[in-house]
């Protein structure tokens, strides 16, 4: 019961969202003792308790005292029961992190899903509101990159407001962001209407909102990519660019055809990869592009996993695109 009144219940959902993250959820802070969980501790304006009750109202306080009559020791991850003459332990989190830092990201389209690119990219305007771990809020802004990703750390876990501005047109889209513990959550998001593409005809390639994933065995990434430009759109080599990931390609495929096979050295984040043949994908078709084979060093080495890794490609007509892989299966 105290553990839920901390950090909620993972089995309250509403709609398959999960609804209880208890007091870290509405305050963004561990407790600082389990008088906080009954009574406000100093005018915290996003504090909705009691968290816990009592027991038994002729007794003040037993929420405190387990069943020996002892007070429980609180450690913030931790609540211990020392009455038994053996310490019973009940661990609210491995670490307090997991609780108090998570991440939270996103891809931003409009309707047609295509992404802002890097003329509209620092018009759409992105705040995450959430608890600020001392009675009231916080809001943050960060503005995507030209693929439309966008990403926010150190979040405590509860649902938070997310607010998507795209501001020449005021198109405004709300969503609640659900972070749970452990989370790196991911989503994609489409405004309202159709404001960096006319489908009847200009832009260029878009990334299929979704289609982004690992392959097989995680050592590759695949998306599939769409022309509803009103005309054919020739490619002749794309460019991958990634950080955190010490990982060299080999191949790159043009739904399933080998377009580049770069052996010896193979090729890093920032290198052209040319293809071998000119690539035409036709108005209103799509393709799916794999980028595989990653390993360790230019010259082979091990296979490396590609997943939990944001990567930028970007076509030779200027189409620009984000993949974002998940974990391992």
């Amino acid at each position: 019961m105290l553990a839920y009144a901390i950090a909620g219940n993972p089995n309250l959902q509403d709609n398959g969202v999960r609804s209880d993250f208890g007091y870290v959820g509405d305050i963004g802070a561990l407790p600082p003792d389990l008088d906080a969980l009954y009574a406000n501790p100093g005018g915290y304006a996003t504090w909705k308790g009691p968290y816990v009750g009592n027991r038994f109202s002729q007794t003040p306080g037993d929420f405190k005292t387990d069943a020996w009559g002892n007070l429980y020791v609180y450690s913030g991850t931790g609540i211990t029961s020392t009455g038994s003459g053996s310490d019973i332990t009940r661990r609210v989190a491995p670490t307090a992190d997991e609780l108090l830092f998570n991440r939270t990201s996103g891809t931003i389209t409009d309707r047609d899903g295509t992404p802002p690119g890097s003329v509209w990219r620092d018009s759409v305007r992105v705040t995450l509101t959430y608890p600020n771990g001392s009675g009231s809020t916080v809001s943050r802004t960060v503005f995507p990159d030209a693929g439309g990703f966008f990403s926010f750390d150190s979040l405590p876990i509860g649902n938070h407001r997310l607010g998507i501005d795209y501001r020449p047109t005021g198109d405004t889209l709300y969503r609640l962001v659900s972070v749970t513990p452990r989370s790196r959550g991911y989503a994609d998001y489409r405004l309202n209407s159709n404001v960096w593409h006319d489908a009847s005809g200009g832009g260029g390639l878009v990334m299929v909102p979704g289609s982004d994933s690992l392959v097989a065995d995680c050592h590759g990434f695949s998306f599939w990519i769409l022309n509803p430009s009103g005309g054919a759109v020739d490619i002749s080599s794309l460019t991958v660019t990634y950080t955190g990931l010490a990982g060299y390609y080999r191949y790159v495929r043009w739904d399933g055809v080998v377009v580049v096979n770069a052996n010896n050295p193979s090729l890093g984040s920032g290198d052209l990869a040319a293809f071998s043949t000119v690539r035409t994908i036709a108005d209103g078709a799509s393709v799916r592009i794999d980028i595989d084979f990653f390993k360790s060093t230019p010259t082979g080495g091990g296979n490396v996993d590609v997943d939990n890794t944001t990567f930028t490609v970007t076509l030779s007509d200027g189409s620009t695109f984000t993949a974002a892989t998940g974990g391992c299966p």
